[in-house]
């Protein structure tokens, strides 16, 4: 599924942003005595990437993070919070299903209607 499908594209790059500022400030700001071995090794591999490289590297941590969110939003709380959330789950699928046959539909027309003409004009 695509990130920004799921969530409001504002709040999926407000997670890229802030994924991107955590590690850069935990690079920075933290001294090695005062870090787990892990850390202290993520801190150093993430000062020698390139600027794309992070950008990649956070990019598949915002997208695992906004499958989280999407989850934990439908997860049921109790059985009536469930129903509420399964049945705006629903809408939701119905409305990405009905616009998706739309445009399906429209893009059947669109080359049908060129193959009738290239048909008209080879004739």
């Amino acid at each position: 599924m695509d990130s920004e499908t799921i969530l409001p594209k504002r709040l999926v790059n407000y997670i890229h942003d802030m994924g991107i500022r955590a590690l850069d400030h935990l690079a920075e700001n933290v001294g090695p005595d005062l870090r787990p071995q892990a850390v202290q090794s993520l801190a150093e591999q993430w000062k020698a990437m390139s600027t794309e490289d992070k950008e990649k590297f956070v990019d598949r941590i915002a997208t695992s993070v906004v499958e989280v969110v999407a989850a934990s939003a439908l997860l049921p709380v109790g059985r009536k919070v469930g129903k509420k959330a399964v049945k705006s789950a629903r809408k939701v699928i119905k409305r990405r299903a009905k616009a998706l046959k739309k445009s399906a539909k429209r893009l059947v027309r669109a080359t049908g209607k060129a193959a009738k003409k290239k048909a008209k004009k080879a004739a």
